[in-house]
């Protein structure tokens, strides 16, 4: 990837201005412009080093030292690029309110929280849910559309599923979820709080618990597949080598 494309890609993610980018960096603003267009010539090496610092970038890849903190709506390319980029895995789980029922939870903003343990990267990203555009399987944040990305392995009867999408839900508190949500900067002993919760529910080492399909899952993929219960029960009957009734 093009380190202007790069530089475009993360500005987007953070949701900043050129002109903010270029204040925060003491940078001419008509320089980081141009070269973000790709023209030659308008910053250094030095200069696009400093660029890249302060979007995150450390050693050819997202700096470990600190919690990156990016938006995304509907459109996941961003997000698709930059993952790719990177070229790790990511676990990732939705962050809720530890006080609110999840038959009340209707957000104009998921939370979710990323992790690579092997480069130890983390990013808290917040996407918008607008009520202006359907949302479709194809925009939400998991692994079907962002294959770099997996959920946090947490056993059975110790998390929480969002039976509209199927993700699972991580309960934190109501003081570090708005934190979280809000435009102040978190730390890494912030994050580290979730990461901690993580490991208690489920202990490194610890071979997975696979859940097994419930009924609705079950219904779910029925309807998937355009079958109807009687479809169903036809197909269980033949199988049995009984006749249907």
């Amino acid at each position: 990837m093009e380190k202007h494309s790069l530089a475009s890609i993360l500005i987007n993610l953070r949701g900043i201005s050129i002109t903010s980018a270029a204040k925060s960096t003491g940078l001419n603003t008509s320089a980081v412009a141009g070269w973000l267009k790709g023209v030659p010539g308008r910053l250094s090496q030095e200069k696009q080093n400093i660029f890249f610092e302060y979007l995150g970038i450390s050693g050819g890849t997202l700096a470990s030292d600190q919690v990156h903190r990016w938006t995304v709506n509907h459109n996941l390319d961003p997000l698709r690029e930059i993952l790719a980029w990177v070229g790790e895995d990511f676990e990732e789980i939705v962050l809720i309110p530890q006080n609110i029922l999840v038959k009340d939870w209707f957000p104009t903003s998921n939370l979710f929280l990323l992790y690579s343990s092997s480069k130890s990267i983390r990013i808290l990203l917040r996407q918008k849910i607008s009520p202006l555009i359907p949302a479709g399987e194809s925009s939400l944040v998991n692994p079907t559309n962002l294959p770099l990305l997996k959920w946090f392995d947490i056993p059975k009867g110790t998390g929480i599923v969002d039976k509209l999408t199927s993700n699972p839900l991580l309960r934190i508190s109501r003081n570090l979820f708005d934190k979280f949500m809000s435009d102040a900067s978190v730390s890494l002993e912030e994050f580290g709080q979730i990461l901690e919760l993580m490991r208690k529910i489920h202990p490194k080492g610890e071979s997975p618990r696979k859940d097994s399909m419930t009924w609705e899952d079950f219904y779910r993929e029925m309807e998937r597949r355009g079958l109807r219960p009687k479809d169903v029960l036809a197909m269980l009957d033949v199988t049995n080598g009984r006749k249907s009734k």
